[in-house]
């Protein structure tokens, strides 16, 4: 479904920590970015929903500091929970160094507070953050492109909080106990009706998230 291209990052979205988004099983989302490029192009769409609901998903256990990985069929999900009110999520080929991921999510965060001054609007829509800061983070998910490169960039940043990295061997393990990933699917608003027979079709083909 997806020729692998290297180390990439490939979607990134921040959410505002504990809030609860109408409709949605999960946060707010404040803003997002992708890199989808390297799927087909019929695919993109599908693929971008089943990473919004993953993140978001995720993104509901989230605690202040926490940092967190899982691991799916070849592909890393990482999480960053900001103190500052703020969960940072990114997919990324499983190649792709999770120091430099983790750095990624530490400068998005970083940014919102400088943008916002740490004041979060009232709104509950997803997306509500204006255009430019939603231009800014599509900008910053093209510069951590290339590892190296963005390797450069986090090595004068300050340094990542002294937290525990939790790696997760699967999606499942990272829920809360007694969930499952298919009932989830079949509840979320976030998929579109082609969106989850994508999600269950490629399942049978024993290639269970492998398009993350």
């Amino acid at each position: 479904a997806r020729a692998r291209a290297g180390m990439r990052l490939l979607f990134s979205a921040l959410y505002k920590t504990g809030s609860s988004a109408p409709g949605k099983d999960g946060p707010v989302l404040l803003s997002s970015a992708a890199e989808l490029s390297s799927f087909g192009y019929f695919q993109r769409s599908s693929v971008k929903e089943m990473m919004l609901f993953f993140s978001r998903t995720l993104s509901k256990n989230a605690t202040a500091g926490q940092r967190t990985s899982v691991k799916e069929q070849g592909y890393l999900c990482h999480m960053y929970v900001s103190p500052a009110g703020v969960t940072a999520i990114a997919f990324a080929d499983a190649e792709y160094p999770a120091r430099v991921a983790f750095g990624y999510l530490s400068k998005l965060c970083e940014d919102f507070i400088q943008v916002t001054s740490g004041n979060f609007s009232a709104s509950t829509d997803d997306n509500c953050m204006d255009g430019a800061f939603q231009s800014s983070h599509s900008k910053l998910l093209t510069q951590f492109q290339d590892p190296a490169q963005a390797d450069q960039l986090t090595r004068i940043m300050a340094e990542l909080e002294e937290t525990k990295l939790v790696l997760h061997e699967t999606i499942e393990a990272a829920l809360e106990r007694g969930q499952k990933i298919d009932d989830l699917v079949t509840k979320s608003n976030d998929l579109s009706g082609s969106s989850k027979m994508f999600f269950k079709t490629a399942k049978k083909q024993n290639q269970c998230c492998s398009y993350m």
